[in-house]
């Protein structure tokens, strides 16, 4: 609690300044808060509002004082605002719980500050009489009587009923009033809702009188005002108003008469009074906001810190995807299709050596090739590429491996209880951080219509060696023909190039041996053509997938942030509750 040293120099818009400043760094914060400071943040604003308001209107007599009603379920609260009014003006029931928002009774509307509570004001016409209010929203009804000439009364929904947001209506109006009045019953002159309220309008010296309705007999009322007593009200004789069926009748002091001129002139709050209200309202802001809004704060962002660096160590996940069954038919393919990788260049040598007794042996292929350009030497014929195998189903193994990231980012956060509330309190803002995995399936989906495009102009395409060596025919004379010939069948290839660059049956020129040298580089290229573009896909594959967890992990890591604001946003709150706790001490 600020110790006040009286008298000193009384200058509110210190107070102002600074409860503003805080209310508009919070205020900036909000947006991106959605845990349970959040709510915090909305109760410190609201009363921060009305502090403000209390600091601004000061002691003016040309303004009337705003009297708010609060009571209970039933307590009848509209009833009473009827019976001082003397108009039935306040919407009543015999049901419970029926007014919903504030509404105020005035003999001008330009008595009601503007934003006054802090929501918006509409004039009530005829045809929305009685009032019955609105949530959110306050009704004020002009009515001209001797009461109205002197305050506004406030009638509000009920403390202590079923419905959350009528308590928050009645709190608010609490906040805002200067000068309560606290009606009970019966039965209900001890409920624990009301209790609080008696407390705070004593600490923060607002103006109080106490009513109970529904009164049969004087022994409750006097039980009542001890109390009263008992809750710092010394010497407080409550008004009574006697139940419509009951035979007791209030004492004269006591009754409906004598509350109206109480409220009529109802003397306003010292001057002395009024600054320790104020300096205690600061207070409690103050011992909300560090206690409310400050160090769970700083608690949430330590453990948002400790989560994120747990992430961020699952930033290098393996995909385990090898994309190479999709490339083992287009080899297949190339090695019965290429001299070369047919035979090999030390077969190829054997095979020339054999080349007479090659020819001696297929007279009938020959005549077939050359007459009728068809050759059958037994050869595995490629594989249609309009029916390849079946490769394995990498979209859904990369998606099951994006799932299970998923899977120990999740179990990360649920390790922490902290974290578990929060899944728990904003599980949809969490599922809207989570990717799809459908995305992992595209990255398949792109990277296999490359490799597919890769291998189609590869499955058609004539290998190079064979290119190479059905090029050199081409230009030998005759060769065009030679070359229709051996199309289908490499082996002649191999024999009919060899004899045009002066090979002779049985040896094997230099000229010869070097082209071998040539193939044999020509060889180990091809060869490691169809594995190369295999392992470059599996690249690209692991490393998108890989930048795909680092962004869906930044996801969550942003989502984590929501939590909490930076420390330097805390540091800046609570620098500048230092400044407001300093000017506390210093200029009240």
């Amino acid at each position: 609690m600020v110790h006040l040293p009286y008298p000193m120099p009384w200058r509110p818009q210190n107070l102002d300044a600074q409860v503003t400043a805080l209310d508009r760094e919070l205020g900036a914060l909000r947006p991106a808060l959605r845990s349970e400071a959040g709510a915090a943040i909305d109760r410190w604003r609201a009363d921060a509002a009305a502090l403000l308001f209390h600091l601004r209107r000061g002691t003016d007599p040309r303004l009337p004082p705003l009297v708010a009603v609060l009571g209970g379920t039933g307590t009848g609260k509209s009833t009473l605002v009827n019976r001082l009014l003397g108009h039935d003006l306040s919407a009543t029931s015999i049901r419970r719980t029926f007014t919903s928002g504030a509404v105020a009774f005035v003999a001008d509307a330009s008595h009601i500050p503007e934003h006054w509570l802090g929501v918006e004001a509409a004039v009530a016409g005829p045809e929305n009489l009685p009032a019955r209010g609105q949530p959110d929203q306050l009704a004020i009804v002009p009515v001209r009587t001797l009461l109205t000439e002197r305050l506004a009364l406030v009638d509000t929904p009920d403390l202590d009923g079923d419905t959350p947001a009528h308590h928050h209506q009645a709190d608010r109006a609490f906040r805002w009033a200067s000068a309560i009045v606290f009606l009970v019953t019966p039965e209900k002159y001890q409920m624990t809702e009301l209790l609080p309220y008696y407390r705070l309008a004593q600490r923060y010296r607002l103006p109080a009188l106490f009513v109970m309705n529904k009164v049969e007999h004087g022994a409750v009322l006097d039980d009542y005002s001890r109390l009263l007593e008992q809750r710092q009200w010394p010497d407080q004789r409550p008004f009574a108003l006697a139940r419509d069926d009951a035979a007791y009748e209030p004492p004269p002091q006591a009754n409906l008469q004598a509350l109206r001129q109480a409220l009529i002139f109802l003397p306003p709050a010292d001057e002395a009074g009024r600054r320790q209200g104020l300096a205690r309202r600061t207070a409690d802001l103050l011992g909300r906001l560090t206690d409310q809004i400050v160090d769970p704060l700083r608690s949430s962002r330590a453990e948002v810190e400790l989560l994120a660096a747990a992430l961020k160590a699952m930033e290098t996940p393996e995909t385990q995807v090898d994309v190479n069954p999709l490339t083992r038919q287009l080899e297949l393919s190339l090695r019965q299709r290429s001299v070369l990788y047919l035979m090999g260049p030390g077969r190829m040598i054997e095979r020339v050596r054999q080349g007479p007794g090659l020819l001696m042996r297929l007279p009938r292929t020959l005549w077939d090739a050359i007459v009728k350009g068809q050759v059958t030497l037994g050869l595995p014929k490629a594989p249609s590429p309009d029916q390849p195998p079946a490769p394995p189903d990498f979209r859904a193994m990369l998606m099951d491996q994006f799932a299970i990231v998923q899977s120990r980012l999740d179990d990360a956060l649920r390790s922490s209880p902290v974290a578990s509330r929060w899944l728990a309190d904003n599980a949809a803002s969490y599922t809207a951080a989570r990717m799809d995995p459908q995305a992992a399936g595209t990255i398949v989906d792109q990277e296999l219509a490359a490799l597919n495009d890769w291998l189609r102009k590869h499955w058609n395409a004539t290998p190079r060696d064979t290119a190479l060596l059905m090029k050199f025919l081409r230009l030998l004379p005759g060769g065009h023909k030679l070359a229709q010939w051996t199309e289908a069948a490499p082996y002649l290839l191999t024999v009919i190039v060899v004899a045009a660059h002066h090979a002779t049956f049985g040896t094997i020129t230099p000229l010869t041996v070097g082209g071998f040298a040539l193939a044999t580089w020509l060889t180990e290229k091809l060869s490691n053509e169809v594995s190369a573009q295999a392992r470059a896909t599996n690249r690209r594959i692991s490393d998108r997938f890989t930048a795909l967890a680092h962004v869906q992990i930044q996801r969550i890591i942003d989502w984590l942030d929501l939590v909490a604001p930076p420390s330097a946003a805390l540091d800046r709150l609570a620098d500048l509750g230092g400044q407001l706790a300093r000017i506390l001490e210093s200029d009240l």
